[in-house]
Formats: C-alpha cells, sequence, structure tokens
C-alpha cells in the first residue's frame, strides 16, 4: 500500500521515474567535445602528496574507528576509559542478586538451607558498596608498566632475605619482570609465612579495597563493641573471591546476619571480616589466625580451602595411569588471564578490551566435553580407600599430613582465645560428564585440562570428596562445627569462573550455605551466653600490623 498523499497516480512515478531519470541524466550529462581532450599529465609530486593525504586520512580514520570502538567496548564490559593499562571498574562483574533465578530458587528451596527463622527473601540482602581508597604512586607505576599483580603485595622480609640471590635478587618468580623493589612486613615471629599479605588501605587497580589491615572489606574499629559478634572468614583466593565483584561471599553473609538479627535479635550485630589472601596454604592461614585475626576479638573462625594443597603434583601421589599419558589438547581460548601472567600475549589482554571480547566470538560453539584420557585408577595406601579416614595416617594421603597439623594449631589457638573454630567442606564443580559452554565455561576447562592434566574428571571429584570426608572426620574427632558447603553449593557454570572460584551470583550462594548451616550454633551459643566474646583490651590500632614498608634491591641487598 502507498502512503496517502500521493494519489492514485503515485504509482505511476515508482514505474517510470527511474527510467526518464536515467534518460534526463544522460542528456545533462554528456560532456561536450571541448572536454574530451586528453588532460595534461599531474606531476609526480602531486600524485605522490595526494597518495600521502589519502594514506593519512585513512588511517586517521581507521584509527578513530578502532579507538572509538574501544572505548565503547570498555564502556560495555566495565573498564575505565582513559588509561593505558586496562583496569576494572569495581563491581563489573556482579550482575546482582536476580543473576541465574533459575538457579537461585532452586539453591535456596533445598531442605537442608531450610529454618523457620529464615525468610528467604534475605538472600537478595545487599551491603552499601564500599568507598574506593587511592593507589599509592609506586603501585600505580608497578601496575602500569605490566609487572605482576603480586608485587603490589606485602611480602614477609624474612622469606625474601631466605629466597635472596646476591646481585640476582630473589630466587622467586624467575620468569617474571620484577620493579626492583619490594613492599616488606616483619612476620610476628620468625617464621616464612604467612609468605605475603594484601597491601593496607588501598583499591587495587584489580578492582579489590584493602582495609587498614589489608583484608578485604569496608573500615572496622580494631576494638569490638559490646553487641557485636566478630566472625573471621579464613581461606584463600576462594575466600577473598573475584577481585572484579562487588561483594565477597563474608561480605554477603554480614548482610545476611544483620537482616536474620534485625528480626530476632534487634540489640544485636555482626561484623564479619574476609581474612582470606589467594594462593595462601593451610600454613599461611594458620599463623594469619594467630597473629592478625584472633587479636580482633572474633567469636568464630570459618576456615575455606582445599585447593591449593590438592594440586596436580599431590593427587598424581595416588593416580594411577595405564599405558602412556597422550599430550594435553589445544585448550579453548586465546587471551586468557592465565596466558598473560605467563608472558603469552601479555600486550593484547592488558590492554585492549576489544581483544578480550573477541576472544568470546572466536570460542562460541557447541558445549565442550572432556577430552579424551587414558584409563586411570585411584591407589589409595593399603588399609584406606575411598571411604576410609585414620587420623593417625594423615601424611600417607594428599597433603593431608600439613593440612591437619595447621587445622590443630588453629583450634588450639582459637580455644585460647575464647573463639570457635569452624570447619567447611570445599567444592569443587567438576564430575563425570561435566560439559561446559565454550565462553562461559572456558576457564573450567581450561583449569581441569591444563592443571590438572590427565586427571579424569570423576577422578578429580573422587580426590575432592576424598579431603572433605578427611575435613569432616576430623572436626568430629576434635568437636568442631562442621559446615557441609560442599553438599549444597549449585552445579551450575553460571556460578562459577573455573572449577573452584566463583562469579558473584556463586558468591551468594556461597554465603547464604554458610549464613544458613551456621546459624543453628549461633542460637546455642547466643542461648548459653558464650558469644559474643568481650573485647578486654584497648587498642588504638592492630597490634600485630605495622604501616607498610618499601625496600629496593640495593638496601636488601645490605641487609
Amino acid at each position: 500500500m502507498l502512503e496517502a498523499g500521493f494519489g492514485q497516480d503515485a504509482s505511476w512515478l515508482l514505474v517510470y521515474a527511474p527510467r526518464r531519470l536515467r534518460l534526463v541524466t544522460r542528456r545533462v550529462c554528456t560532456p561536450p567535445l571541448t572536454l574530451l581532450a586528453a588532460p595534461k599529465t599531474m606531476p609526480k609530486s602531486t600524485k605522490r602528496r595526494r597518495l600521502l593525504t589519502k594514506l593519512a586520512l585513512s588511517a586517521v580514520v581507521t584509527l578513530s574507528t578502532v579507538v572509538g570502538a574501544e572505548m565503547v567496548i570498555r564502556a560495555i564490559d566495565g573498564y575505565r576509559l582513559f588509561t593505558w593499562r586496562l583496569v576494572p571498574v569495581a563491581g563489573r562483574a556482579d550482575a546482582g542478586a536476580d543473576a541465574a533465578q533459575d538457579v537461585t530458587r532452586a539453591f535456596v528451596a533445598q531442605e537442608a538451607l531450610q529454618r523457620a527463622d529464615v525468610d528467604p527473601a534475605w538472600f537478595k540482602v545487599t551491603p552499601p558498596p564500599v568507598p574506593t581508597l587511592p593507589l599509592p604512586a609506586e603501585m600505580a607505576a608497578v601496575y602500569q608498566a605490566g609487572y605482576f599483580d603480586m608485587f603490589n603485595y606485602q611480602w614477609n622480609e624474612l622469606l625474601l632475605r631466605s629466597l635472596w640471590v646476591p646481585g640476582k635478587g630473589p630466587a622467586i618468580g624467575e620468569r617474571l619482570a620484577n620493579p626492583g623493589a619490594f613492599w616488606v612486613f616483619p612476620p610476628i615471629e620468625p617464621k616464612l609465612h604467612p609468605r605475603y599479605r594484601f597491601p593496607l588501605s588501598v583499591t587495587l587497580p584489580s578492582g579489590i579495597t584493602l582495609n587498614d589491615w589489608g583484608f578485604r572489606g569496608r573500615q572496622m574499629a580494631v576494638d569490638k563493641a559490646r553487641k557485636v559478634v566478630r566472625i573471621a572468614c579464613v581461606g584463600a583466593s576462594t575466600t577473598v573471591d573475584d577481585h572484579q565483584v562487588a561483594f565477597s561471599y563474608p561480605e554477603l553473609l554480614e548482610g545476611f546476619l544483620d537482616a536474620w538479627a534485625a528480626r530476632h535479635h534487634p540489640d544485636l550485630d555482626f561484623e564479619v571480616i574476609n581474612a582470606g589472601c589467594e594462593g595462601y596454604s593451610s600454613t599461611d592461614i594458620a599463623e594469619t589466625v594467630r597473629h592478625h585475626v584472633l587479636p580482633l576479638a572474633i567469636d568464630y573462625v570459618v576456615y575455606y580451602e582445599g585447593a591449593n594443597q590438592m594440586q596436580q603434583p599431590h593427587v598424581m601421589r595416588h593416580l594411577r595411569i595405564e599405558g602412556e599419558v597422550p599430550p594435553k589438547p589445544p585448550l579453548t581460548g586465546i587471551l586468557d588471564a592465565k596466558a598473560a601472567v605467563q608472558g603469552e600475549r601479555q600486550w593484547l589482554y592488558q590492554h585492549l578490551a576489544s581483544a578480550r571480547r573477541l576472544q568470546t566470538v572466536l570460542v562460541r560453539g557447541a558445549p565442550i566435553a572432556e577430552p579424551t584420557k587414558p584409563p586411570q585408577h585411584i591407589e589409595w595406601p593399603d588399609g584406606l580407600d575411598d571411604d576410609t579416614v585414620d587420623l593417625t595416617r594423615a601424611g600417607e594421603v594428599l597433603a593431608l599430613g600439613t593440612i591437619m597439623t595447621d587445622l590443630e594449631q588453629m583450634r588450639a589457638d582459637t580455644a585460647a582465645a575464647g573463639a570457635t573454630l569452624v570447619m567447611t567442606s570445599y567444592h569443587w564443580f567438576v564430575h563425570a560428564g561435566l560439559k561446559v559452554t565454550p565462553v562461559h565455561g572456558e576457564r573450567i576447562f581450561r583449569q581441569i585440562n591444563d592443571d590438572y592434566w590427565p586427571v579424569s574428571y570423576a577422578s578429580l571429584q573422587r580426590f575432592g570428596a576424598h579431603e572433605n570426608r578427611w575435613f569432616e572426620t576430623w572436626a568430629k574427632a576434635h568437636d568442631v562445627p562442621f559446615l557441609d558447603v560442599a553438599k549444597v553449593m549449585p552445579e551450575d557454570e553460571r556460578c562459577y569462573t573455573d572449577a573452584i572460584h566463583k562469579t558473584a551470583i556463586g558468591s551468594r550462594c556461597h554465603a547464604w550455605a554458610v549464613f544458613c548451616l551456621l546459624l543453628p550454633r549461633l542460637e546455642q551459643d547466643l542461648a548459653a551466653n558464650k558469644v559474643p566474646l568481650p573485647d578486654t583490651r584497648a587498642d588504638a590500632r592492630h597490634p600485630n600490623i605495622p604501616p607498610m614498608r618499601r625496600k629496593t634491591y640495593a638496601e636488601i641487598e645490605r641487609g
């Protein structure tokens, strides 16, 4: 149908106008004979100038288009616009409490998480944003120069000196370029642990904000108020959580506890401290608990860790491979963070949001199944099997000898301080038959099939379950509360960035699991007036956390 206003003859225009226009154009555009003469030859210098002008104009247009596209992608993907190296905006990876609602509804409705005193609506409770803190110039320079992020952490000075090679520097990270100076801290006892700590009072370029104690999250007073229950969550990167999500699981846990207290104990407040640090072993955690956590009049110490001492060499102690080990398959993805750390394709990953976005385009396709692996079986020490635990033989299984020793130190230290150690199971997102999508599951696939090759998904699942069985047996033997977090966590890739680390919604599920499972013990202790533990010591600042110091290579060489 033609638009109103053209009249009945409008169709004539559509049919004949193009032909008439061509006729008119021929008549008007026919050049006179004088214009058909051969043009004068253009000087070479003029041709060259015109060519260079066109090339320059083309380059400017192309560059402007590329820069414009990069700015748009940075804005969409949550990076600061005008930094040379990519700097995430804090919280950019957090889709909020409404993400993956089909998963979270089923998760919250689990029988193990049902309590009459808990309102499921609290699952959406979100704490106020943590104010960002300035980045010291020295740290900004380290980041912009492209050095490994951990060169902005504080290093145990005793450890650094023990590893120091005169004239060369520390015998750690030899493949990594370093800035020629280290932030250092003196260990409280002459020990090599904790090996390093987060810096103090800063928001790092990765997006994480660290308080005056070097713990993730908001500032808190050293002295605990009278009606405050203070909980410290300890562990490694799966306690810290992704730097780019707005809140870690301990921060969300505090919000859930405050909602519960507002309804059932209105005179009570909660403070939850995230005392985790990525890469920590149980020994790092034990020393952190002793010197940095317990001086804060802590009521509960919640332990969540199980991966850093269950690496590929640990599981290979017990895995028997039949035949030769085939080479690793080509792994999905070309621009991931691991490649950047290893020095592969580092510049693209660190500087171009458009390059990172390109990865998601290149890897689209059907779900990725586990690659073919050789036949294998797990061989436990004589007298032990998947279901048998003998705490006196912990040193024979994985790295459990060290872990059990450190757990015993933490149990004794917390008891001496009047606090309670709480043990949890550790969740691995891996099982036989697991398939992941190329975009959301790429890092899951990469971690399992790169870091743990040639361990099968089924074998890795069994190792994780076996470690948790030791954790539970140890907790029961020592009358330590045990929260079976692994049993209730969702089995959906939208909750995980790899086999152990969580997305924002995964962290929220983790917090809710700890919240619901901890409440029975909390109610018991409140009824017995065991908590809150009184703070009997007045401190202007944390007694064991001095201001940061920076030492150059020359200063360390001089001793």
